[in-house]
Protein backbone atom coordinates (compact mmCIF):
# COMPACT_ATOMS: atom_id res chain seq x y z
CA UNK A 1 0.00 0.00 0.00
CA UNK A 2 2.76 2.65 0.93
CA UNK A 3 4.35 2.18 -2.65
CA UNK A 4 1.05 3.65 -3.94
CA UNK A 5 0.99 6.59 -1.81
CA UNK A 6 5.10 7.52 -2.50
CA UNK A 7 4.04 8.19 -6.17
CA UNK A 8 1.03 10.95 -5.26
CA UNK A 9 3.65 12.41 -2.46
CA UNK A 10 6.59 12.99 -5.03
CA UNK A 11 4.98 16.28 -6.29
CA UNK A 12 4.00 17.66 -2.87
CA UNK A 13 7.64 16.79 -2.14
CA UNK A 14 9.13 18.33 -5.55
CA UNK A 15 6.66 21.99 -4.68
CA UNK A 16 7.84 22.27 -1.05
CA UNK A 17 11.58 21.89 -2.02
CA UNK A 18 11.57 24.72 -4.63
CA UNK A 19 9.91 26.80 -2.79
CA UNK A 20 12.27 26.86 0.09
CA UNK A 21 15.43 29.57 0.28
CA UNK A 22 19.07 28.94 -1.82
CA UNK A 23 20.99 27.52 0.93
CA UNK A 24 24.24 29.73 -0.38
CA UNK A 25 25.29 32.28 1.93
CA UNK A 26 24.85 36.24 0.56
CA UNK A 27 27.23 38.12 2.94
CA UNK A 28 29.95 36.85 5.75
CA UNK A 29 28.37 37.30 8.28
CA UNK A 30 26.71 34.52 10.25
CA UNK A 31 23.53 32.87 9.69
CA UNK A 32 20.80 35.43 10.47
CA UNK A 33 23.28 38.18 11.64
CA UNK A 34 22.50 41.43 9.67
CA UNK A 35 25.57 41.89 7.47
CA UNK A 36 28.00 44.34 8.47
CA UNK A 37 28.38 47.69 7.08
CA UNK A 38 31.40 47.18 4.86
CA UNK A 39 29.17 44.13 3.68
CA UNK A 40 26.25 46.06 2.70
CA UNK A 41 28.54 48.57 0.97
CA UNK A 42 29.21 45.58 -1.42
CA UNK A 43 25.67 44.79 -1.28
CA UNK A 44 24.81 48.48 -2.53
CA UNK A 45 27.60 48.56 -5.47
CA UNK A 46 26.35 44.93 -6.25
CA UNK A 47 22.63 46.35 -6.83
CA UNK A 48 24.79 49.46 -8.86
CA UNK A 49 26.38 46.41 -10.96
CA UNK A 50 22.85 44.47 -11.18
CA UNK A 51 21.30 47.67 -13.10
CA UNK A 52 24.62 47.92 -15.30
CA UNK A 53 25.35 51.42 -14.06
CA UNK A 54 29.18 52.18 -12.78
CA UNK A 55 29.45 52.69 -9.04
CA UNK A 56 27.94 55.84 -7.32
CA UNK A 57 29.79 58.93 -8.01
CA UNK A 58 28.60 60.73 -5.10
CA UNK A 59 27.53 59.97 -1.59
CA UNK A 60 24.07 61.71 -3.32
CA UNK A 61 24.12 58.79 -5.76
CA UNK A 62 24.35 56.05 -3.14
CA UNK A 63 21.72 57.53 -1.10
CA UNK A 64 19.26 57.20 -4.32
CA UNK A 65 19.82 53.29 -3.82
CA UNK A 66 20.89 52.97 -0.25
CA UNK A 67 17.82 53.47 1.52
CA UNK A 68 17.09 49.60 2.21
CA UNK A 69 20.95 49.73 3.65
CA UNK A 70 21.25 52.35 6.23
CA UNK A 71 24.04 51.15 7.60
CA UNK A 72 26.03 51.33 4.06
CA UNK A 73 25.18 54.97 3.26
CA UNK A 74 26.09 55.60 7.11
CA UNK A 75 29.65 54.26 7.13
CA UNK A 76 29.99 55.89 4.08
CA UNK A 77 29.23 59.45 5.43
CA UNK A 78 31.36 58.57 8.49
CA UNK A 79 34.17 57.40 6.30
CA UNK A 80 34.16 54.09 8.09
CA UNK A 81 34.14 52.34 4.89
CA UNK A 82 36.19 53.72 1.70
CA UNK A 83 35.07 53.64 -2.01
CA UNK A 84 36.65 54.03 -5.25
CA UNK A 85 33.94 56.27 -6.56
CA UNK A 86 32.22 55.86 -10.28
CA UNK A 87 34.53 53.14 -11.19
CA UNK A 88 33.16 50.49 -13.84
CA UNK A 89 32.51 47.38 -11.72
CA UNK A 90 33.00 45.45 -14.89
CA UNK A 91 36.49 46.90 -15.72
CA UNK A 92 37.66 45.49 -12.61
CA UNK A 93 37.15 41.51 -11.42
CA UNK A 94 36.13 39.73 -8.38
CA UNK A 95 40.02 40.37 -7.62
CA UNK A 96 40.55 44.03 -7.61
CA UNK A 97 39.62 46.17 -4.79
CA UNK A 98 36.83 48.93 -5.33
CA UNK A 99 36.46 49.63 -1.43
CA UNK A 100 37.45 48.62 2.04
CA UNK A 101 37.56 49.69 5.88
CA UNK A 102 39.59 52.85 6.63
CA UNK A 103 42.39 51.04 8.74
CA UNK A 104 42.96 48.67 6.15
CA UNK A 105 45.91 50.07 4.36
CA UNK A 106 47.55 49.91 8.07
CA UNK A 107 46.35 47.81 10.05
CA UNK A 108 44.35 44.83 7.60
CA UNK A 109 40.41 44.19 7.85
CA UNK A 110 37.66 44.09 5.11
CA UNK A 111 37.87 45.00 1.74
CA UNK A 112 35.17 44.78 -0.76
CA UNK A 113 36.33 43.16 -4.29
CA UNK A 114 35.39 43.78 -8.00
CA UNK A 115 31.98 41.71 -7.97
CA UNK A 116 30.75 42.79 -4.74
CA UNK A 117 31.78 40.23 -2.56
CA UNK A 118 33.89 41.08 0.87
CA UNK A 119 37.21 39.03 2.29
CA UNK A 120 39.53 40.01 4.80
CA UNK A 121 42.99 40.74 3.85
CA UNK A 122 46.25 41.77 5.69
CA UNK A 123 47.91 45.41 5.16
CA UNK A 124 51.05 43.98 3.06
CA UNK A 125 48.30 41.70 1.38
CA UNK A 126 46.20 44.96 0.81
CA UNK A 127 49.42 46.78 -1.16
CA UNK A 128 49.96 44.15 -3.18
CA UNK A 129 46.45 43.85 -4.62
CA UNK A 130 44.66 45.44 -7.95
CA UNK A 131 42.81 48.32 -7.30
CA UNK A 132 41.46 51.50 -9.08
CA UNK A 133 43.46 54.75 -9.82
CA UNK A 134 43.65 56.50 -5.53
CA UNK A 135 42.10 59.52 -7.58
CA UNK A 136 38.51 57.78 -7.25
CA UNK A 137 38.88 58.34 -4.29
CA UNK A 138 37.50 61.54 -3.86
CA UNK A 139 34.22 61.78 -5.03
CA UNK A 140 32.29 63.90 -7.83
CA UNK A 141 31.10 67.18 -6.65
CA UNK A 142 27.84 65.85 -6.18
CA UNK A 143 29.25 64.68 -2.62
CA UNK A 144 32.45 67.07 -2.02
CA UNK A 145 32.09 69.00 0.85
CA UNK A 146 31.07 72.95 0.55
CA UNK A 147 33.76 74.86 -0.21
CA UNK A 148 35.76 72.46 -2.48
CA UNK A 149 36.04 72.32 -6.43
Amino acid sequence: MMSLRLPRALPLIAVLLASLPACAPTSNSPSGAEPSPVEQVGQLLRTYQEQNKPAPKSLKDAEKLGAALPRALEALRSGEVVIYWGVNLDEYGGASVIGYEKDVPEKGGVVILGDGSTTEVTAEAFQGLPKPPASKLNPSAGGKAKGSR
